[in-house]
């Protein structure tokens, strides 16, 4: 049995939390990838919750990451002054992760859309979080439109989820 759930802890709890204006630009697209991918999960899933939602809540309720586990996360988020909205999405994202350490049969979806939360997760390491304004979700110093279910889910990545493709972002 692999355990999705510790090494994603580990992986949050290994976050620099400090803004980073370098990397503005591979943040934005990495959001906006997340905004097409949790489109794809809100559609597989019927929901209209969008786009911060629970994905593992909607595919099965019974299936959660340990809740010990997540109160270590949460603390070390919040000692890190993570804002509310990152720190929910990390705990979704941990509940996802345990979908998977369940074996839990997941909604189909197309294969490079099928872990909704590495985008996010990578703009985190990638220095910082973010935080909603109103339909905007404020990136540093961009604002990114939320648009709808229909406007994001789209077939064609935003971008590639590799370090040499966001470095080129930011090179620019």
């Amino acid at each position: 049995m692999s355990n999705h759930v510790t090494a994603l802890a580990e992986r949050i709890m290994a976050i620099q939390w400090k803004g980073s204006y370098d990397k503005n630009r591979s943040r934005v697209a990495l959001l906006r990838e997340y905004l097409r991918r949790a489109a794809w999960w809100a559609d597989a899933v019927k929901t209209e919750q969008y786009p911060f939602f629970d994905i593992a809540e909607q595919v099965n309720p019974k299936v959660r990451a340990d809740p010990t586990r997540i109160q270590r996360v949460e603390e070390d988020l919040n000692s890190k002054m993570a804002g509310v909205l990152v720190r929910r999405t990390c705990t979704r994202a941990l509940h996802f992760a345990a979908l998977l350490d369940a074996g839990t049969k997941l909604p189909q979806v197309p294969s490079p859309v099928a872990q909704p939360f590495e985008p996010l997760l990578m703009m985190f390491e990638r220095g910082g979080g973010f935080r909603l304004e109103g339909k905007l979700i404020e990136v540093d110093s961009a604002g990114v439109p939320i648009g709808t279910i229909q406007s994001n889910r789209t077939d064609t990545p935003v971008v590639a989820l590799t370090a040499a493709a966001l470095d080129a972002l930011d090179a620019r």
